[in-house]
């Protein structure tokens, strides 16, 4: 809503809404009939991609020490977010792995609310799981998505967990959304450290670089992977880096790379997916490769999805329900991101034609 124009009032009320309803006495933000999937494996997604929209909307929320402190308890002292860490905030309950969209999003959050030491910890973080995945990259097509408390980087697959451990450039139904957020998060904190903070431009270059390296790994991925609903996050890391890309003057290369990047997500996972009520359809998010339920398609013909219970979970399945509204939230604010790089893009380049 925030993305494309709504009167922040009507999002200060839904805010309010959150606070009324969903804030618990940790600072955390749930319901408590709600099951585990959402109440445990979002517990801090969700407060972290609405609280870094109060900040812009200067809501109260933003300031709420409660809600602040609690999820600066996320962050572990190697700068990497965890998902969940129990119900006690006198007791955080370290998880087995540490991933980039918690992490990212983390770090948006801190940028929005301008606190330095945590946001650059974040891209520390996030940077060192890139450079670790940089052989992997180029030499198996594979992006590994976790990393230990104690930093390292997690290359042991068990049956059935190649979903939520790696992203390749093989399969059409992967979490393509990690490449995207990881290389959205590098591209906006080099641009704060640049344009903000003063920091010299070699000394904020690896997080660039490392954005960078994923929109090559990204350029390797086949058209197919495009279809899949989780590809949406690319538009953004690609929006985002197209946007920095411009404003500083980099390579016309890269500037092309990520152009055409985030046009096949806007083509193919967004304007072809999109239903005639302006939304999106729901998806039954898979949490194992070995699910049934991931030989679904979300592509609409004449405006139908011939996917089973389109309304509720799948009885018996490993699947998340993420509803319409989600993806529809979700894919607008990624729009944006691109739509903002693409015209910088196109006024850079009638800029350059008419100077010569």
């Amino acid at each position: 809503m925030y993305a494309a124009g709504m009167d922040h009032r009507l999002i200060w009320k839904i805010l309010d809404w959150a606070k009324e309803r969903a804030l618990r006495s940790t600072g955390d933000f749930y319901f408590d009939e709600e099951p585990p999937e959402y109440k445990d494996l979002q517990r801090a997604y969700r407060p972290l991609t609405f609280m870094k929209v109060a900040a812009w909307i200067r809501h109260p929320l933003a300031k709420d020490s409660l809600i602040i402190n609690r999820l600066l308890q996320y962050q572990h002292k190697s700068g990497g977010v965890f998902n969940y860490i129990g119900d006690d905030p006198e007791k955080v309950e370290e998880q087995p792995v540490l991933g980039p969209l918690d992490t990212s999003f983390f770090g948006h959050l801190m940028l929005a609310l301008d606190r330095r030491d945590e946001a650059v910890k974040a891209g520390e973080w996030i940077r060192r799981l890139v450079e670790a995945n940089r052989k992997h990259m180029a030499d198996e097509g594979r992006m590994f998505t976790g990393m230990t408390p104690e930093g390292e980087l997690i290359t042991k697959v068990g049956p059935g967990e190649e979903y939520r451990r790696f992203v390749s450039n093989k399969e059409p139904k992967q979490e393509f959304y990690q490449v995207g957020t990881s290389m959205a998060y590098l591209a906006v904190l080099y641009d704060k450290l640049r344009d903000m903070w003063q920091v010299t431009a070699s000394d904020a270059k690896p997080y660039l670089d490392n954005a960078l390296a994923l929109l090559d790994f990204e350029a390797t991925m086949p058209l197919e992977t495009y279809f899949w609903p989780s590809k949406c996050k690319v538009a953004w890391g690609a929006g985002e880096l197209l946007r920095v890309l411009v404003k500083y003057d980099e390579s016309e290369e890269k500037i092309d790379l990520a152009s055409s990047i985030g046009e096949k997500v806007a083509i193919h996972t967004f304007i072809t997916n999109q239903m005639s009520n302006g939304g999106w359809p729901a998806m039954h998010y898979v949490l194992s490769k070995d699910e049934p339920a991931i030989r679904y398609g979300y592509r609409p013909l004449y405006d139908l999805i011939c996917v089973p219970s389109p309304d509720g979970k799948l009885t018996g399945s490993n699947t998340i329900y993420l509803p319409s509204e989600e993806l529809t939230g979700e894919f607008v604010g990624e729009m944006k991101a691109f739509e903002i790089g693409l015209a910088m893009q196109l006024e850079y380049e009638q800029n350059r034609a008419a100077a010569s």
